[in-house]
């Protein structure tokens, strides 16, 4: 049975806070090496740093990082360091054994030893706290990807794929020099099926769906919403396969 909860709508909410208060207004990466622990000097929270972003430790973890080297700043200064790392950062987090690479703000998994050796080696994976990816759960993201050694480009948005095969859908997301090369194998862990809420709508048209279920069970479909913005654009054709709704579809149960 599918599990659609609450939780589904906690993307939107996290892009909303980043749009407000986040990427935008960062001021840029963080002055100290990977690995280091950041202590907020008027508060008691602490940092560590990957990548040149901060991702917060919780207290139940600082016992993790007791051994790392640290700084200490005001937490504003904190808050004004990136939240997305650089390219090419490995995170691995605490109770996890799956490492993944930074590409375009994104977090993608490295399948194998022969992928890992391709974006480095395990030297220069970045332990961090349980739940730091959640930044990376953002649906108004998308970005042209392709696996690396395959020639078939995708839209990845919210989650999920959709094929680029039209030239001017590929002239609109970016065109060629805007594809990012992921590890090899990531592309197939993702079907069309978004986070549940996203809001999407077709290059050509001006049509906005909501994209939920009918139930827990059955597949994902669309509705029309209005009055709203989309939270992301796919190639035309890409919500063809989805049925059409009477109403808006849910996530919750």
């Amino acid at each position: 049975m599918r599990v659609v909860s609450f939780l589904a709508f906690l993307p939107r909410w996290l892009a909303l806070g980043l749009s407000l208060f986040g990427v935008q207004a960062l001021a840029g990466y963080a002055p100290y090496a990977d690995g280091y622990v950041i202590h907020a000097t008027d508060t008691t929270n602490r940092y560590v740093v990957a990548g040149g972003a901060r991702f917060f430790i919780p207290p139940a973890e600082w016992s993790n990082y007791a051994f790392a080297p640290t700084a200490s700043q005001p937490q504003a200064t904190i808050n004004s360091y990136e939240v997305f790392p650089q390219d090419g950062t490995l995170l691995l987090e605490l109770s996890e054994s799956a490492i993944y690479v930074v590409v375009g703000a994104r977090a993608w998994w490295v399948p194998n030893p022969t992928e890992l050796g391709f974006w480095d080696d395990t030297t220069s994976v970045n332990v961090v706290p349980n739940g730091s990816r959640d930044v990376f759960n953002n649906p108004t993201y998308s970005a042209l990807i392709k696996d690396r050694t395959s020639s078939d480009v995708y839209l990845f948005v919210a989650g999920a794929k959709f094929p680029v095969t039209d030239p001017a859908d590929l002239a609109y997301f970016g065109g060629a020099g805007a594809v990012k090369v992921v590890p090899l194998g990531t592309a197939g862990q993702y079907t069309n099926e978004v986070y549940c809420g996203t809001l999407l709508r077709e290059r050509s048209s001006s049509t906005v769906y909501y994209m939920g279920y009918h139930s827990s069970t059955t597949p994902m479909v669309k509705g029309v919403a209005t009055g709203v913005t989309a939270d992301g654009v796919v190639p035309d054709g890409a919500l063809s396969s989805f049925s059409l709704y009477p109403g808006i579809p849910s996530c919750i149960w």
